[in-house]
């Protein structure tokens, strides 16, 4: 860099320039391509400091002076404030866009003859004055004047929500914290393209605007060998200030040297009871560590109902995670009795809700909304633990096979469950049904047993419509098909069937040619057939515990049906 500022300059309205050379190379001549930056110097007394000690401040600058500006490329103006102790320059960075927006302020508020403008102190450093000039030489460049269709044509504020992109270069940044406090003393111009926009337009200059600039950050936050987060948002301010955003809930504040922690009830179940247990445990500890870097901190002041309230979320966490129960929205989305029902829960299993609750294991049916998951609930002591009785891998069933020190065949676990409470279920997942079934004992020991499962599965269709239990219904009476009585496999195929489509002339050729030695055979046999007399007179042939019992049965259904 170079000056060119004469003492005593009369010149109207600039008082010399600053130049910038292309290479740093001592060369101070035009092969080096200068580039002219005008500036402006006003000088002041301060014996009372009223200006002097400040970082930033305002200062009326005539409007005369602006509209000259204007017509070129604009003035780096700077402010020096002198008393017997000290000199401080203060300077603004008016390239052509923001001589406009000031020019277009003052007329809106009436002004006749000054604005107010911020003016910025200027550290005592040469290379932070070349950032500043040559930052507005570019951007003074780009616009020409306060007159160029591209000036006049900038982004009003209230137009900022049609913004599609911004855009923004910045002279010697070393950071994205240190291009935000440049951006914030106004040095840089933002430029905005909106839908139909072909080239970026300058945007609406804000004084006092305060930016943030973020990025997502990989790394492990942990207090000891608990590892909480593995990453997180890294948000500064051109304040200074810098937040660590761990989740939709919680905030770490890092601002004057001290640390503040901002928790909101926003996200879901698993952030929540994560940010919980975090909080509790520094509530405990004095540092926790980032990528291994320990940071200190003096602990937080933490009102006792903030407590109990992380407490309680901590607890819901956990209790929600045994029974594998998983929410896809937030606790704000949930209605009133869902908040009631998930309380209720968590009391349940900290004690507080049932004292009721029998040794050892029981079997619980909890509802969340209309749906039911159910629990087993173990009790040992004061211990209460929860789980999912229709997926859990820490039970199986077994029924006796006779053998010393055997457990038994393996049952599949769901379709124990009554009809009612598979046909309204929480959640579905009909993999693990079938690996359920696969996993299970099948030969002609438990054929009898399985049967009836086909049945609670058809069971569950007539009541749900939800053809996949067809599905399954099926698949476990093929499997079952060389362990079970050949006539009665033939009459489940076809209510199978049946509940899919018509029944064709073949079927019920086959059907029809079923012996009826049994009558409760002979009874499901005119069912499929349509026969509704016959079918009648065998059902009232049938005991009455017999009749009784075929009531709960799906061919019933389908008895009524005719």
């Amino acid at each position: 860099m170079d000056h060119q500022i004469s003492a005593n300059d009369k010149e109207m309205s600039w008082d010399g320039c600053i130049w910038i050379y292309q290479k740093n190379n001592g060369d101070q001549s035009k092969h080096n391509g200068p580039s002219r930056v005008p500036v402006q110097i006003k000088g002041h007394l301060d014996p009372n400091n009223k200006y002097i000690n400040a970082k930033r401040i305002t200062y009326s600058v005539d409007l005369d002076d602006l509209m000259a500006y204007a017509t070129e490329k604009g003035v780096i103006y700077f402010q020096i404030f002198i008393n017997d102790k000290k000199k401080e320059i203060f300077y603004s960075s008016l390239y052509p866009s923001k001589i406009a927006d000031y020019l277009e302020k003052a007329k809106e508020k009436g002004n006749k003859s000054s604005i107010s403008i911020v003016f910025i102190k200027l550290e005592k450093d040469a290379d932070k004055l070349y950032c500043v000039a040559k930052q507005f030489n570019d951007e003074a460049l780009k616009q020409g004047s306060a007159y160029t269709p591209l000036v006049q044509d900038r982004i009003r504020i209230d137009d900022f929500d049609k913004i599609k992109s911004i855009s923004m270069s910045v002279v010697g940044a070393k950071d994205s914290l240190d291009a935000i406090l440049r951006l914030s003393s106004g040095d840089i111009c933002l430029y905005g393209k909106m839908e139909d926009d072909k080239y970026p337009r300058p945007l609406e200059w804000l004084d006092d605007s305060k930016f943030f600039a973020g990025r997502e950050v990989d790394q492990t936050i942990s207090i000891g060998e608990e590892i909480f987060y593995k990453k997180y948002s890294c948000i500064v301010d051109s304040d200074g200030g810098m937040c660590l955003r761990l989740s939709p809930n919680l905030e770490i504040r890092f601002s004057d040297g001290k640390i503040n922690f901002n928790f909101k009830v926003n996200g879901d179940v698993q952030s929540l009871g994560n940010d919980s247990k975090f909080i509790l445990r520094l509530l405990e500890a004095n540092m926790f560590e980032v990528e291994k870097r320990p940071i200190k901190y003096t602990n937080p002041e933490v009102s006792e109902e903030l407590r109990k309230r992380l407490s309680f979320l901590s607890d819901m966490y956990d209790t929600l995670n045994m029974i594998g129960f998983e929410l896809d929205k937030t606790i704000s989305q949930y209605t009133e009795e869902e908040s009631k029902q998930i309380t209720w829960l968590v009391n349940f299993r900290k004690g507080r809700a049932n004292n009721s609750v029998e040794e050892g294991l029981s079997r619980y049916n909890w509802k969340y909304g209309d749906k039911y998951v159910p629990l087993l609930v173990s009790k040992s002591g004061d211990k209460i633990m929860l789980d999912n009785s229709v997926y859990t891998n820490h039970y199986a069933i077994f029924i006796p096979d006779g053998k010393k020190d055997s457990p038994g065949y393996r049952m599949p676990l769901f379709a124990y469950h009554e009809v009612d409470i598979l046909s309204n279920l929480y959640k579905y997942d009909y993999d693990e049904f079938y690996e359920q079934l696969d996993n299970t004992d099948i030969n002609v020991n438990t054929g009898d047993a399985l049967i009836e499962f086909v049945l609670t599965m058809i069971s569950v269709y007539d009541q749900n419509k939800d053809m996949k239990f067809l599905d399954l219904a099926d698949y476990l009476l093929s499997k079952i098909k060389p362990y079970i009585n050949e006539y009665l496999f033939w009459l489940n195929d076809m209510q199978i069937r049946i509940r899919r489509r018509v029944l064709q002339e073949n079927e019920l050729q086959l059907l029809a040619e079923i012996p009826e030695d049994d009558t409760c055979v002979a009874f499901g046999k005119y069912v499929l057939l349509g026969n509704k007399e016959a079918a009648s007179k065998k059902f009232d042939a049938l005991s009455k515990d017999k009749r009784k019992l075929y009531r709960t049965y799906p061919i019933y259904h389908l008895f009524e049906k005719l």
